[in-house]
């Protein structure tokens, strides 16, 4: 497969082969399902139900994304497929790799008393699939459904779902490398038209709604979160959105964008100045700068997750800012959802003594995302992609860093 970040199906190049993508995905699945000895998954995450049927959601952004739609996979027949009952015309009429009759329409499992109904379908489903005294796994719903689950299907062991998902999810193939490589792209095109665009006066929304304009124009879904565009004082502590405030000379200005792509995120951060820096300002840069080269050279097949994370704290401690340094996740996976395990210097709660460690496996991919913020200067954060590869690394992020910032470096 060629590396031509094309969006589109077209007769003259080799690119994305879904047919493969969606193959390839489930055959991860219930490889997982069978180590884990999980004979069927009641699925109710967007991301989970996309990984299993390709089906691109109504987005929401409450917690009715949960309700909205399911699918049931077992580990020797073809996934079942529940949607929303107002897209159930749209799914069955274009998704032919899953067959009509597995296409269900569903009710909104906001109602108590639809639950009842919604139990009576999956119980029966689960039945015929021979998992009625089995091991099933549910990844997240209401509690009250599960309480019904149970009591539906008492011979069953109900287990967590997720952590299926999780592990299946975790390691590309080709076909999904590629989807990340364009979502990245199209997050950096952002970035840079966004970052061009930076005037005095001009407000945070209405760069934002710039950076919006071109992620939708080369088909992003959705948001990859709230997105974020600061300046100024609102850089420390970091305002994780982007308000009215007009933008002023002088200002360091975070831009953290990026979006779903054919169902993969992107998610990238760049720090710039709004006129001329000071030293202080370029301090930090530099901090971020060094910290976030020292990522890219440790994260190769067989590192740690333990080692990355010291790496890139060493950096910020050798500058003088480890007190300063972001308390919080330094990485994150990334691919059907925009945030996703495994984790990488996450401090809170569990201190930096306390990780699991995991190897790092071609396959994976990263935001790394090390930050550095000072009270009365302002924060500074650079995150690119970072997808590990048979090799070593591929740096999925194309923006460029700010030149202003870095020219004490020559």
């Amino acid at each position: 497969m060629s590396h031509v970040y094309g969006q589109f199906g077209v007769d003259w190049e080799e690119r994305v082969d879904f047919q493969k993508l969606r193959k390839g995905r489930l055959a991860r699945l219930k490889e997982q399902m069978k180590e884990q000895e999980i004979d069927a998954i009641l699925a109710f995450r967007p991301e989970n139900i996309r990984y299993t049927t390709s089906y691109r959601p109504l987005w929401w952004t409450t917690g009715m994304a949960v309700t909205r739609n399911a699918a049931i996979v077992s580990r020797d027949q073809d996934p079942i497929l529940y949607v929303a009952s107002g897209d159930w015309a749209r799914a069955t009429a274009t998704m032919p790799w899953l067959k009509k009759e597995d296409i269900r329409p569903l009710a909104v499992l906001e109602d108590l008393e639809v639950f009842k109904t919604a139990v009576n379908g999956f119980k029966k489903e689960l039945t015929s699939m021979g998992a009625a005294d089995g091991r099933i796994g549910i990844d997240a719903t209401r509690f009250g459904l599960t309480q019904r689950l149970q009591q539906a299907l008492p011979n069953a062991t109900f287990v967590d779902g997720d952590e299926v998902f999780v592990k299946a999810r975790v390691l590309k193939t080709a076909e999904e490398r590629e989807l990340m490589r364009v979502s990245s792209a199209i997050a950096s095109f952002a970035l840079e038209g966004t970052i061009s665009l930076i005037q005095s006066g001009k407000r945070e929304c209405e760069l934002l709604g710039e950076a919006m304009r071109i992620l939708y124009s080369f088909g992003m879904e959705v948001p990859q979160c709230n997105l974020i565009i600061a300046s100024g004082n609102h850089t420390m502590p970091l305002y994780r959105f982007a308000s009215d405030k007009p933008i002023r000379r002088g200002e360091l200005v975070f831009l953290d964008l990026g979006g779903c792509f054919n169902g993969y995120f992107s998610d990238q951060t760049r720090t710039v100045i709004h006129g001329n820096p000071t030293e202080k300002q370029k301090e930090i840069y530099r901090t971020v700068y060094d910290s976030i080269q020292t990522i890219i050279k440790v994260m190769k097949p067989g590192a740690l997750n333990t080692d990355v994370n010291k790496a890139a704290r060493d950096v910020m401690k050798e500058h003088g800012f480890e007190k300063e340094a972001y308390f919080g996740v330094l990485g994150h996976s990334i691919g059907v959802a925009g945030l996703e395990a495994p984790f990488i210097g996450e401090r809170v709660l569990t201190g930096d003594q306390k990780f699991v460690k995991f190897k790092l496996e071609p396959g994976m991919i990263f935001s790394m995302e090390p930050t550095v913020a000072v009270h009365g200067v302002g924060g500074v954060r650079l995150e690119d992609t970072i997808m590990i590869t048979e090799r070593g690394n591929e740096v999925l992020s194309t923006a460029p860093y700010d030149e202003k910032l870095l020219e004490m470096r020559r």
